[in-house]
């Protein structure tokens, strides 16, 4: 498998609720950097993604122009979904958001990976206004933690 058919292997695994799946695409040591205040480990990025996914099952990344560089890939997400149901980040300072029935469109995110044999070891998000966990939490009327 080419490593951009890993990234678009791992997205697809996470937008079905493979986790088991996703987490073998993922380094011992992935890190997850751009989304969030904090680098996140893998265990912390697919826990959040399983509360995007209990909280709006239509979650998409959206991914677009997957290509391979300079031996990593670079893509473009774009999140979007619809809080149908609470919302239990796992993220300490965050409350659940109870369903609002809000369709979240983030902007159009640049990412990159960087693999370590054939796994990735880590996943940038360039951030962008309005994109991330801010992003989402912003236009579901809650906010991050100060």
């Amino acid at each position: 498998m080419s490593n951009s058919e890993t990234v678009r292997a791992l997205l697809t695994a996470i937008e079905q609720l493979r986790w088991d799946e996703a987490k073998s695409y993922l380094a011992d040591d992935f890190t997850l950097d751009g989304a969030a205040p904090q680098p996140l480990n893998a265990e912390a990025w697919l826990g959040v993604h399983k509360a995007f996914a209990a909280a709006m099952p239509d979650f998409s990344f959206n991914a677009s122009d997957i290509h391979e560089e300079q031996g990593g890939v670079r893509l473009r997400v774009q999140i979007s979904g619809t809080q149908t149901r609470a919302m239990a980040l796992p993220v300490p300072g965050i409350p659940v958001i109870a369903p609002t029935g809000k369709r979240v469109q983030l902007p159009s995110e640049p990412c990159a990976c960087e693999f370590r044999g054939d796994k990735i070891a880590s996943y940038t998000i360039e951030g962008v206004p309005g994109g991330g966990l801010p992003g989402i939490l912003a236009q579901l009327g809650a906010a991050l933690p100060a």
